[in-house]
């Protein structure tokens, strides 16, 4: 599969939509595919795409054709590239925090916290938010009875000079200042002459080590509040750049930052030191920390591509009756650990058993067999035995393609497939006790547990349409 995701970044775009495009790349990889990472920008990325393969371009000039998924997280493309994109991608997906453009079809990206749309063809809110790899599970810490260590960073290349500000205005504290130092610090000299501790151009690992041990963040208001709000650290905001606004908003809403003003707001130091008072409460820095972990967990980017991949699949597959070539196709996903585990005969099979049993399937005329097809590759199986009053199902996927929500696309496929060919309605699911996965899938599917059976140590399920 060819994904491609197009992004802008470096000293002149800031550092947040490569951030953010970096975690969707890790998401893809959790599924086997790993995209193009085209970035119009430069080298000063380098340090947030560690362990990514990259390529600077001027992506709105390159020619497109035939791609599978495009992605593209912009705050400068025409809509006409958009258009282009729509015309030759089998799926394009547009990330955007503030509806910039009317885009053409595809999936709109909206992680914003509070983001409300109106488009049917759009994932928004912070259950969307791309975070990267290493906050997918980030540590919850205790919070302090006092303020003992502050962390500040003003975005990759501290556009406004603040961070030299800020420290001269908390030079008096007391507690320990981490600072961060972006690849695109201009004022480095500047902020060397304070005695604290500096952190230059970490990586996301090393981000999530410096928020996991502080109390407190003073940063800008871009990408890093959803990293911060995903580790629970309570956040005086400052706002750096005008397309911040809605962000800061939102975050105002959600009661998780503190906000002190804009960059040149003539009283930004008196509010920093006002809001800092005010959070040197520990009870109210415990309810700003729920307040931010509740609002992001950290698996944004995951819901993006299995999104991207379930709908992918959906357009692009074949539901069909099984052929003799399948074979071997079937074979491969029987004998699959965790199919096996699942059946009620969890040995393994061989080759000539398997053989003979599905040349005995093709001629059975008491069998449905079905296939879902992508690319002459079998995404998984359903079967429907009409040895009973009522077809029973059997349904496995291809390990590449589990945890996409295809099982559901390909259960209500053979469901209508019954009802349109047999005109049957009612259905049975026999499944192991021990097999909760399965337990919660069919009842999410309508099916309605009827009565133990296998001595007790299966169930049966009745689906009736």
């Amino acid at each position: 599969m060819n994904v491609i995701i197009l992004t802008e970044g470096g000293k002149n775009y800031g550092f947040g939509h490569v951030a953010r495009c970096s975690s969707i790349y890790q998401a893809f990889r959790k599924f086997c595919i790993t995209p193009q990472f085209i970035v119009n920008g430069d080298k000063s990325i380098d340090a947030i795409l560690q362990n990514i393969n990259y390529a600077i371009y001027d992506w709105q000039n390159m020619e497109f054709a035939d791609d599978d998924i495009v992605i593209i997280d912009s705050y400068h493309a025409p809509l006409e590239f958009y258009r282009k994109i729509a015309k030759t991608a089998a799926l394009a997906i547009y990330v955007d925090d503030n509806d910039r453009l009317d885009y053409p079809e595809g999936i709109v990206v909206n992680g914003t916290i509070l983001a409300t749309t109106k488009r049917k063809d759009a994932l928004y809110g912070s259950k969307y938010i791309p975070l990267r790899e290493d906050f997918w599970n980030a540590k919850i810490t205790d919070v302090n009875d006092e303020i003992k260590n502050v962390l500040i960073t003003l975005g990759g290349n501290d556009l406004r000079n603040l961070t030299p500000k800020i420290l001269n205005l908390l030079k008096n504290e007391d507690f320990a200042k981490k600072v961060i130092i972006g690849n695109s610090f201009d004022n480095v000299g500047e902020i060397e002459e304070f005695d604290d501790e500096l952190i230059y151009s970490p990586d996301s690992r090393q981000m999530l080590d410096a928020m996991e041990s502080t109390d407190l963040a003073i940063s800008s208001a871009g990408q890093t509040l959803y990293e911060l709000a995903r580790v629970g650290v309570p956040t005086i905001a400052v706002g750096v750049v005008d397309n911040q606004i809605n962000n800061i908003q939102n975050w105002q809403k959600q009661g998780f930052i503190e906000f002190a003003g804009f960059w040149d707001d003539d009283n930004l130091e008196e509010n920093i030191l006002a809001k800092l008072e005010l959070l040197k409460d520990s009870a109210l820095r415990k309810e700003k920390q729920n307040m931010g972990v509740s609002a992001v967990d950290g698996k944004g980017s995951i819901r993006i591509a299995k999104t991207a991949l379930n709908s992918y699949y959906r357009k692009n597959s074949v539901f069909r009756e099984i052929k003799k070539e399948d074979c071997l196709k079937i074979f491969e996903i029987a004998n699959d650990e965790e199919v096996r585990k699942s059946s009620f005969n969890c040995d393994k099979i061989d080759l000539e058993t398997h053989k003979k049993w599905f040349n005995g399937i093709l001629n059975d005329n008491t069998t449905e067999f079905l296939v879902l097809e992508y690319d002459s590759d079998i995404i998984g199986q359903l079967r429907f035995d009409f040895d009973e009053k009522y077809p029973v199902i059997s349904i496995s996927l291809n390990k590449k393609y589990r945890g996409l929500g295809l099982s559901k696309y390909l259960l209500n496929k053979g469901i209508t497939y019954i009802k349109e060919n047999y005109n049957q309605d009612t259905l049975v699911a026999d499944i192991k006790k021990s097999n909760a996965r399965s337990v919660s899938f069919f009842e999410a599917m309508g099916f309605k547990k009827e009565c133990e059976i296998r001595n007790g140590s299966a169930l049966r399920f009745i689906y009736r349409g």
